[in-house]
């Protein structure tokens, strides 16, 4: 089969700390492995119905797996194939994360070859989405500035509040750059009635079965959770947390 060249959107995800949990506990790390690919399931095929215009908007992603991997591409390069990618790895990021899951990713937009019967895809999209996530020190999803920008030009919002919003991310270089994010605080503030501002303890709790008490934690690892909590908390009030 001929692979398909064209522009899209293109997003990449990794789970932190696959690698030490794999060596580690093989057994939990096939059960978290196969519990992304349930929120993958779960979340990915969710049909979407664009207000401004009655559209219901379904079967516009592919994604694969591979270990503690997900790519995740838009078919097309059209408003709709930006929507559709930006919201489903949106609630994909909260149902893994209600699965005790950290991810985090980027998505950028660009040339993205594939060919479905091989199993192979490459380009300069994914190049750039991998890098956007790999570089942020927190759980979060970074966006490049064409993605943000097309994003923007759509009643894309979550109780009136923007779900693309401007964040100075943690990349471990100084100083730090301001980019564009998803705002996942918002668009799924009713995940979470707990009390304000939210401790880092209590979001690391669920996770110290996997990776061990944050005590224990490397600092570099610990600095993840600490940023991705000074993110919950500057945006939580937006949210209409208690």
């Amino acid at each position: 089969m001929t692979p398909h060249r064209d522009d899209r959107f293109v997003a990449h995800f990794d789970m932190l700390g696959m690698s030490a949990l794999t060596k580690r506990d093989p057994d939990l790390a096939w059960e978290k492995l196969s519990a992304l690919s349930r929120a993958r399931d779960e979340r990915m095929r969710l049909v979407i119905e664009r207000l401004d215009t009655g559209e219901l908007i379904m079967d516009q992603i592919r994604s694969f797996i591979f270990s503690d991997t997900l790519v995740a591409f838009s078919k097309r390069n059209t408003q709709n194939d930006v929507m559709a990618l930006l919201l489903l790895t949106t609630e994909l990021f909260a149902q893994a994360l209600h699965y005790c899951i950290p991810l985090r990713g980027g998505i950028a937009h660009g040339r993205f070859s594939f060919n479905p019967d091989l199993n192979l895809f490459s380009g300069p999209a994914l190049v750039e989405a991998y890098a956007l996530g790999e570089s942020s020190q927190w759980l979060g999803i970074v966006v490049d500035d064409y993605t943000a920008e097309i994003a923007k030009s759509i009643p894309l919002r979550s109780a009136g509040e923007e779900i693309i919003v401007q964040w100075r991310v943690p990349t471990g270089v100084e100083p730090l750059a301001s980019r564009y994010v998803v705002n996942w605080v918002q668009t799924h503030r009713r995940n979470y009635c707990g009390p304000i501002p939210l401790t880092v303890e209590a979001f690391y709790s669920p996770l110290a079965t996997l990776f061990g008490p944050l005590e224990t934690l490397a600092p570099s690892i610990r600095l993840k959770y600490e940023n991705t909590v000074k993110f919950f908390n500057a945006h939580c009030d937006l949210a209409g947390a208690p």
